[in-house]
């Protein structure tokens, strides 16, 4: 193991240890040597971390690009109420956390309190890295940064970090929201991206690399950085699966009160006014009562509270999800009501959740946003948007069938209906029938986003004898993708 390595693992990261001013000195010297070897050459930049091999924005996430041989990572900055800053994509957690509202409705106390939903490979020790480990994980492996500020008033406390751990040399790249006095520093050298290989997946295809490597520019950004290092020659390295710090809170339950299953009911039956937008004067008002019945939709998952009433209950806010003018709330209850339905594979979920899929509702008209000029239908996404992921964990000939529908539909049909999902379909499909068939079938599918999907999800299974067969059937340089696990 590498010296940086065995720091690392285990252990917190420690950013006022006391060293020889000496030896510190020479330390950075090598760190800079070494960050400026990576901006004199084409730097490969991971978006959210490694997410293939670990939750996305988490430190092992980062580490394992860089361990790849990615240069540096693309990181996502908020700060929480009390505001420690904390590297988080989603406007709302619910998506990847078991919890409600955004990073800024609660102390950090409470955000690294909340477990996450598909945790990994991390299990328990999943959790929310603060900016400042991640920086400090930057500064050990001399990682190059791309900064996405999230939100407004962040500027000051970023400029101090960086003064503080002297690492602005390491930033190539900053999103150019809330952070105009970042981007006016004369200390910041921004490079120029190449461009994007991760949206279509093009990123696992060496022809596609290839030509993007082509274009003027400094850097490329991916999720996954094997099919990059392979073109350009560079050696991958062995990935440490160990967490970086063990999560203290990682297996505490969030939440061991239980409601009866009446009371259950009863909430989620309360929502009379769930066709009616309201005034703005009212809105914070509904959007409690709609974040309640979420929260009690999940809390029939999460305790797998299963009565024939509560089935009936989920079905009906699916039915009639609350219509809200802000889509952070609009449909939140019934997009949960569904997850939960398809995820405790309740009698006919699947069937809801087609029907749910395919929904252009008259009733949305209140609440359209005519700003993006989307089709109506899409005002209904966060509900259509949980469909795949929990499909996948509902197995069985409608679950598959729903899929392989929807991936026949033409790229016209799927933008009437939502933002396209292929991606996901195609993951929850093999998910539902992980075969050779099944593989072969998607790794030959008119899309590439399809395609790189599947690849990148029989790399992950690549143990299992049918990925290796379909890979070496019909992506046989996948195969030079395979991760070296330092276990």
């Amino acid at each position: 193991m590498t010296t940086w390595a065995a720091q690392l693992v285990g252990t917190e990261l420690n950013l006022s240890s006391a060293e020889p001013q000496d030896r510190s000195a020479a330390a950075d010297r090598a760190r800079l040597q070494r960050v400026a070897e990576r901006r004199s050459r084409v730097q490969i930049l991971c978006h959210r971390g490694a997410g293939e091999l670990f939750h996305e924005n988490t430190l092992e996430a980062y580490r394992a690009s860089l361990e790849l041989g990615a240069d540096g990572n693309e990181i996502d900055i908020r700060a929480t109420s009390d505001g420690v800053l904390v590297c988080f994509h989603d406007d709302m957690l619910d998506r990847l956390l078991w919890g409600f509202g955004d990073v800024e409705s609660l102390p950090w106390d409470a955000l690294r309190r909340l477990p996450f939903r598909n945790p990994g490979r991390l299990a328990a020790d999943c959790r929310i890295p603060t900016l400042e480990e991640v920086l400090a994980l930057h500064r050990q492996h001399a990682g190059l940064l791309h900064l996405d500020i999230k939100r407004p008033g962040l500027e000051q406390p970023i400029i101090e970090l960086l003064d503080r751990l002297q690492m602005w040399e390491h930033v190539v790249h900053c999103n150019r929201d809330h952070s105009e006095r970042i981007l006016a520093d004369p200390r910041l050298r921004l490079g120029r991206y190449k461009g994007s290989l991760y949206q279509d997946r093009a990123e696992v295809f060496p022809d596609a690399i290839r030509a993007m490597l082509e274009k003027p520019g400094d850097s490329l950004i991916v999720d996954d950085p094997r099919g990059v290092m392979r073109v350009l020659g560079r050696q991958q390295g062995p990935v440490i699966s160990r967490p970086i710090k063990p999560h203290a809170e990682g297996a505490r339950d969030l939440d061991a009160t239980r409601l009866e299953p009446e009371e259950i009911v009863r909430g989620l039956r309360d929502a009379a006014d769930w066709n009616k937008p309201g005034a703005p004067d009212s809105d914070e008002q509904r959007a409690a009562h709609i974040v309640r019945r979420a929260r009690l939709a999940d809390e029939v998952l999460r305790h797998r509270t299963v009565t024939k009433e509560i089935r009936e209950a989920l079905s009906e806010r699916v039915r009639n999800r609350s219509l809200h003018r802000h889509w952070l709330v609009h449909g939140l209850d019934g997009a949960i009501a569904l997850r939960s339905l398809l995820q405790l594979r309740m009698p006919d979920a699947v069937e809801i959740a087609r029907a749910a899929l395919w929904r252009d509702d008259p009733a949305l008209e209140p609440v359209v946003n005519r700003q993006f000029q989307n089709p109506r239908a899409w005002t209904d996404f966060r509900l259509k948007m949980v469909v795949f992921p929990a499909l996948a964990e509902c197995p069985g000939a409608p679950s598959e069938l729903l899929c392989r529908d929807y991936l026949a539909l033409s790229d016209r049909d799927a933008t009437q209906l939502g933002p396209a999902l292929f991606e996901d379909a195609a993951r929850a499909l093999l998910a539902i029938s992980p075969n050779t068939t099944t593989a072969q079938e998607l790794l030959r599918h008119r899309l590439p986003a399809v395609r790189g999907r599947t690849i990148l999800d029989c790399l992950a299974r690549i143990d299992e004898p049918w990925t290796k067969s379909a890979l070496q059937a019909d992506a046989p340089f996948a195969l030079d993708y395979v991760v070296r696990w330092d276990e």
